[in-house]
């Protein structure tokens, strides 16, 4: 498969840089290299990346301040990919604009599956301009779903979700009233099991759960170490899980 808009990799470790290049090349991507935060910074500024593979220690500073950076030049889907394995810095690098995380050493396979699916969901969901059709459009008790532009809409206003968090809130529609099993639900989004990265899956939720549920309604239900049930119906309708 070839990628024409690339993949640019931010890793310090020139070896590691390379090998990872080596990888993106076999699959069909192209992909440029850099080094530190500024030369990422350049780069990003010269030309548009199709993803972003980000370490978290540079040289000149941390991948969470250049993720935020990126986030206000584009929107690309960014991989944060550290030898950290701490709850803490994953849930900043998510909160920071990272769409997944990934601890070295990396399994190949798994970060190509993963890089295909994130940029085959930016794809989807940056297409098509078209005026949408009411078949297309989802209503609900909070919020209507235009499938075709893949937009959210509560109370007349657009609510900015990401890629990944669109593609949650269109699981949970489809699966309204069940219980989504956490490990179901990564799968889905990730195209690959992440029973050792649910946290994860839950920076993502909680994120999505801030932007449609702002008034605490209940819309998205965890059940403990099991996982979600989402239903937008009134409080009062649905049946009390355990948090």
């Amino acid at each position: 498969m070839q990628n024409t808009g690339g993949i640019l990799i931010v890793e310090d470790d020139r070896d590691l840089s390379e090998i990872t290049h080596i990888h993106l090349k076999n699959a069909g991507y192209a992909a440029d290299a850099a080094y530190s935060l500024a030369d990422a910074v350049r780069l990003i500024e010269e030309r548009a990346y199709a993803l972003i593979l980000l370490d978290i220690m540079l040289p000149d500073g941390e991948g969470f301040e250049l993720c935020r950076v990126i986030r206000e030049k584009c929107s690309c889907p960014i991989i944060f990919i550290s030898c950290i394995d701490d709850g803490d810095s994953i849930v900043s690098a998510l909160r920071s604009g990272g769409d997944d995380y990934m601890t070295k050493p990396v399994d190949w396979k798994e970060l190509l599956a993963r890089i295909e699916a994130h940029i085959r969901r930016a794809t989807v969901y940056a297409d098509s301009e078209t005026p949408p059709l009411d078949a297309n459009v989802s209503r609900l008790k909070s919020f209507s779903i235009d499938k075709r532009r893949r937009r959210v809409r509560r109370g007349g206003e657009t609510i900015d979700l990401t890629p990944i968090e669109y593609a949650i809130l269109e699981h949970f529609c489809a699966n309204s009233g069940e219980l989504i099993l956490y490990n179901d639900l990564y799968r889905s989004i990730w195209s690959v099991d992440g029973f050792d990265d649910l946290r994860t899956l839950a920076v993502h939720v909680s994120n999505l759960r801030k932007k449609i549920d702002p008034d605490h309604a209940g819309l998205i239900e965890t059940v403990r170490n099991a996982g979600y049930i989402f239903c937008d119906v009134d409080t009062s309708q649905k049946k009390t899980v355990q948090r």
